[in-house]
């Protein structure tokens, strides 16, 4: 009796010990291939650089636009100190001559902007962003003396 009792308990625990090294895959898990690593990479990385491409275009293009208009209302200043008298056009033009040199500066990040790369435009973003913005107050100061 104590032989099937000790036999009893001894094959129970070899059930036990070797269900329990058995691994069973788990579900959802899969194997994934070198190639698939680098294939998804590279298309995140592609993925990526279209998009940078798209946001340096759509930066690029408002930042022209507003270079453009800021142009055209400076011409008209240019126009309204010509019509002015001796004394207050020489004030207009100096006015307007500042104005020029900003609208300069502010070409010349545009410039730079261009020739940046999609993973490298946005180092020259914030320089363009205070030229226009320099750009604009500038304006809107002559603007009040203008009136």
């Amino acid at each position: 009796m104590k032989r099937i009792g000790l036999m009893v308990a001894l094959f129970v625990s070899m059930f036990f010990m070797t269900s329990c090294n058995k691994k069973t895959p788990e579900k959802g898990e899969t194997k994934v291939s070198t190639e698939e690593v680098k294939r998804e990479t590279g298309e995140a990385l592609e993925t990526k650089k279209t998009y940078l491409t798209q946001q340096k275009e759509k930066y690029q293009k408002d930042a022209e636009s507003t270079l453009n208009y800021l142009s055209d209302k400076i011409k008209d200043l240019q126009a309204k100190a010509g019509q002015a008298g001796a004394d207050t056009k020489a004030k207009y033009n100096e006015i307007i001559e500042g104005l020029q040199k900003k609208q300069g500066e502010a070409q010349d990040k545009l410039n730079e902007l261009k020739l940046k790369s999609a993973d490298a435009w946005e180092d020259v973003k914030s320089g363009m962003d205070a030229a226009l913005e320099s750009l604009k107050s500038s304006y809107n100061d002559a603007v009040s003396h203008f009136k």
